[in-house]
């Protein structure tokens, strides 16, 4: 595949360059230590991993990389990175030996993507205005690739914590426009404050947070199961109005046409 290059002054090219060859030798290196240690006459252990078995280190290293950009410590976060890297090249050499796939089709695949998901970079697109049309265009080519039947919200891995899924799930029927929260409101909603710092309400909406949490518990429930089936429950409803909304995107709609779906849907699950 030919390489392809957004727009961009000389010297930055030979910057990005110049990383891009080392960080090429130095993903190889790390590729053929793997392979030895998983073939024959290398690590017993790492040779009998599997896709499944290794599950639970990648949440692990997940969760380690997570506490590392917390930190804000750059040699804890390269030595996080680094074992999220070992990870996914474990699980190419586990695919390679299934021929299934491997290190560099992984590669390859997660280039093409970003080169097509970004054609105002790498088109002939004009540049994007802002971080949010980059956002919209990023789901229209995700749409379109599905053949325009793709979800805003089926794709998020319900297997995440539910809070973390809760606000992936509503960042985007927030995004597309549709009713909810505001719709559904909780009597004491949490709201901003004009001039509030970032930290002040970050602090604020982790104390909002935990009281909540805290009442839940004393109702006797679980606040993360309770969380997920609201959740889930929210996640159904849009694509249920999706399939009414048919071949329309709902983002694409106007704010009458997707209050009058999204109540449609609602009495249908009523």
């Amino acid at each position: 595949m030919s390489s392809q290059r957004p727009h961009g002054s000389d010297s930055s090219r030979t910057s990005r360059s110049e990383q891009a060859n080392a960080a090429g030798e130095a993903f190889a290196e790390l590729t053929a230590t793997v392979e030895l240690l998983r073939d024959p006459g290398g690590c017993p252990w790492d040779a009998e991993q599997t896709h499944v078995s290794l599950r639970p280190n990648l949440l692990e290293e997940t969760y380690e990389t997570l506490e590392a950009i917390d930190s804000g410590d750059p040699k804890s976060l390269e030595e996080e990175l680094g074992d999220i890297i070992t990870q996914i090249i474990f699980h190419a050499d586990i695919a390679r030996n299934e021929d299934n796939f491997d290190a560099a089709s992984v590669c390859n695949a997660v280039r093409e993507k970003l080169i097509s998901r970004h054609p105002h970079v790498f088109g002939d697109d004009a540049a994007a205005k802002s971080s949010e049309e980059v956002v919209d265009n990023w789901e229209a080519l995700k749409r379109a690739e599905a053949g325009g039947k793709r979800s805003i919200v089926a794709s998020l891995p319900s297997a995440m914590p539910a809070l973390a899924y809760s606000s992936s799930v509503q960042r985007r029927v927030m995004r597309a426009g549709l009713p909810w929260p505001e719709k559904h409101a909780m009597p004491l909603a949490f709201g901003s404050i004009e001039g509030e710092s970032l930290e002040d309400g970050e602090d604020r909406a982790g104390e909002y947070l935990m009281a909540v949490a805290r009442q839940v518990h004393a109702a006797g429930l679980d606040a993360e199961i309770a969380l997920r089936k609201a959740t889930v429950g929210l996640r159904d409803h849009v694509i249920r109005a999706e399939e009414v909304a048919g071949d329309d995107p709902l983002a694409e709609m106007d704010d009458e046409q997707r209050s009058r779906i999204w109540d449609e849907t609602e009495a249908k699950a009523d």
